[in-house]
C-alpha cells in the first residue's frame, strides 16, 4: 500500500514541476515569460553568441553585452525602456570596430584603430578616410561629392551633378583617353568610352569604375570601398569582407570571415539569472 502511494505522489509530482519551468521567448524586441513581459536579468544567445542583459517589463533596458567564444567583449549596447541609444563593437584584440549614437553618428574603425568611416546624421555628411587619417570621399547630402588623394589634394568635386574642376587640364591620347593634369602631375584618367580612373600621388590606383561598380582601392590594389547601387562593402586590408550594407540590412564581419552583427538579430536560448 505504502508502495503504491508513493507511485501516486511521484506521478502527481512531476507534472507539476515540469509546468514549473518558465518558457521564455523574444518576440518584437520584446521578452516573454510565460507569455508576459518578463523582468530580470537575462543571458541569451544573439546570431550565436552568448550575450547578457537587463529587461524590464521585457524591454531591454541599460548595457546589453554579447562575447566572442573566448569569452571577451564583442559589442556594447545601451538601451532605455526598449529604445536603442549607442552600440559599441570590438575586435577581437579588443579594439573599437564601430560606434553607434542615435541620431547622430555611425563610426566604423580599422583594427588598428584609425577610423575608416563616419556618418554623420546631424550634419548629412558621410566621409570616407585613408589609412593616414585623411579624408578619401567625402558625401554631403546628395548633391556633393569630393575625391582626395592621400595627401589631402582633391581630385574631383562635384556638384548637382555638375564638375568643378577648373584646375584640372585634359591631355588627349591617341587612344582616345584622356589624362588629368593638375599642378603638372597626372592625378587620373578617363578611357575613351568616360569612364574615369584616379590615381593615388605615387602613382597607384586609387579610383575606378568597374562594370558599374565603383571601387577605391588600398595601394596594394586590393579593394578597400565598393558600391554597386544600394549595396556598399568596405573591406579588410587583406581583401576580406568587414561590413555590407543592403538597403536596411547590414552586417559586420570577423578576420575569420563570421558574420558577427547583424540588423536582424536572430535571438535563443533565453535564461534568466536573476
Amino acid at each position: 500500500m505504502k508502495k503504491i502511494l508513493l507511485i501516486l505522489l511521484l506521478l502527481f509530482l512531476i507534472p507539476l514541476s515540469a509546468c514549473g519551468k518558465a518558457k521564455y521567448e523574444f518576440k518584437d524586441g520584446v521578452i516573454y515569460e510565460n507569455g508576459k513581459e518578463a523582468t530580470g536579468t537575462f543571458e541569451l544567445t544573439i546570431n550565436g553568441f552568448k550575450s547578457k542583459g537587463k529587461f524590464i517589463n521585457g524591454l531591454a533596458d541599460g548595457i546589453l553585452e554579447v562575447y566572442y567564444l573566448d569569452g571577451s567583449i564583442m559589442k556594447k549596447s545601451l538601451f532605455s525602456n526598449g529604445v536603442h541609444l549607442k552600440d559599441e563593437v570590438y575586435y577581437r584584440n579588443g579594439k573599437l570596430m564601430s560606434t553607434y549614437l542615435k541620431d547622430k553618428r555611425i563610426d566604423i574603425f580599422y583594427d588598428d584603430g584609425q577610423l575608416l568611416m563616419r556618418s554623420d546624421k546631424e550634419k548629412g555628411e558621410i566621409t570616407i578616410y585613408f589609412e593616414n587619417g585623411n579624408p578619401l570621399l567625402v558625401i554631403v547630402g546628395t548633391t556633393t561629392s569630393i575625391l582626395y588623394n592621400e595627401n589631402k589634394e582633391v581630385l574631383s568635386r562635384m556638384e548637382n551633378g555638375i564638375r568643378l574642376d577648373d584646375d584640372i587640364t585634359f591631355k588627349n591620347l591617341e587612344d582616345g583617353s584622356f589624362e588629368l593634369i593638375k599642378n603638372n602631375k597626372v592625378i587620373g584618367k578617363i578611357s575613351a568610352d568616360g569612364t574615369p580612373t584616379y590615381f593615388y600621388s605615387t602613382g597607384e590606383t586609387l579610383m575606378k569604375l568597374d562594370n558599374s561598380i565603383y571601387k577605391t582601392l588600398f595601394k596594394n590594389g586590393n579593394t578597400f570601398f565598393e558600391r554597386d547601387g544600394n549595396i556598399s562593402r568596405f573591406y579588410y586590408k587583406d581583401g576580406k569582407l568587414l561590413y555590407e550594407s543592403k538597403g536596411k540590412e547590414w552586417s559586420f564581419y570577423n578576420r575569420e570571415g563570421e558574420k558577427i552583427i547583424t540588423a536582424f538579430e536572430e535571438i535563443t536560448d533565453i535564461k534568466k539569472i536573476d
